[in-house]
C-alpha cells in the first residue's frame, strides 16, 4: 500500500465521514478504521492532527463539487438544464446515501465553523471557489445580466435544498429548486 493511496483514501473517508456524522462524531479511530488504513497512518499523514485531515478532506469536497459542476455545464445547453442536472445528480447522490450525506461541506461548516479557523478558511475558501467557478461559467452565457447574484442564489438555492431533502429523505426539495432557479433566471 503506498503512502498516497493511503493517504488519498483517509481523507476521502473523512470527507464522507465529515459529511454524514459530523467531524466531533468522527473519531481517529472509526477515520483509520473506515479507511481501512494502518494506525500508524494517522499522524504520520496528518501530523497536525484531524484538523488537518478535515482541511484535506474540504479540498477534496471542492474539487468533487466543481467537477460536477463543469460538468453540468458542459453536458447542458442552458443554464436552466445544467442547474437541473446539477441538482439532481445531487439528489442521486444524496439518495444513494441513505440521506446522510449531501453538500461536502455543510456538516463541518454548521458545526466548526465558530471552532476552528482553519476549518473555517477552509470552508470559506471552498464556498469562494464554487461562486467563483459559477459566476465564470454563467458570464459565458449572454442571457445572464449578473452572474454573480445568479451564482449566490443557485449556491444558496442547492444548500437549502439539501437540507430539506435530507430532512424529508426525498430529493423532491431538490427538482423545486431547480424550478426556482429556472424562474429566476427567467425574471432577471
Amino acid at each position: 500500500m503506498s503512502d498516497t493511496t493511503t493517504r488519498e483514501r483517509m481523507i476521502s473517508t473523512a470527507m464522507t465521514l465529515f459529511r454524514r456524522e459530523g467531524y466531533q462524531a468522527t473519531s481517529w479511530r472509526r477515520l483509520v478504521e473506515q479507511a481501512g488504513t494502518p494506525w500508524g497512518s494517522a499522524y504520520h499523514h496528518f501530523p497536525g492532527g484531524k484538523e488537518q485531515l478535515a482541511v484535506a478532506a474540504i479540498g477534496l469536497g471542492t474539487a468533487v463539487v466543481a467537477k460536477t459542476v463543469r460538468r453540468a455545464f458542459q453536458r447542458n445547453e442552458t443554464v436552466e438544464d445544467a442547474v437541473a442536472w446539477w441538482y439532481r445528480k445531487a439528489g442521486e447522490a444524496l439518495a444513494a446515501d441513505d440521506y446522510r450525506g449531501g453538500c461536502p461541506l455543510a456538516t463541518i461548516t454548521l458545526e466548526m465553523a465558530h471552532a476552528s479557523p482553519a476549518i473555517t478558511k477552509a470552508c470559506q475558501d471552498a464556498f469562494a471557489a464554487w461562486h467563483t467557478l459559477l459566476v465564470e461559467l454563467l458570464s459565458d452565457v449572454k442571457d445572464v445580466k449578473d452572474p454573480e447574484d445568479i451564482a449566490t442564489a443557485i449556491m444558496n438555492n442547492l444548500e437549502g435544498a439539501l437540507l430539506v431533502s435530507r430532512v424529508h429523505r426525498s430529493s423532491d426539495a431538490l427538482d423545486r429548486a431547480a424550478r426556482h432557479v429556472a424562474l429566476v433566471l427567467r425574471a432577471a
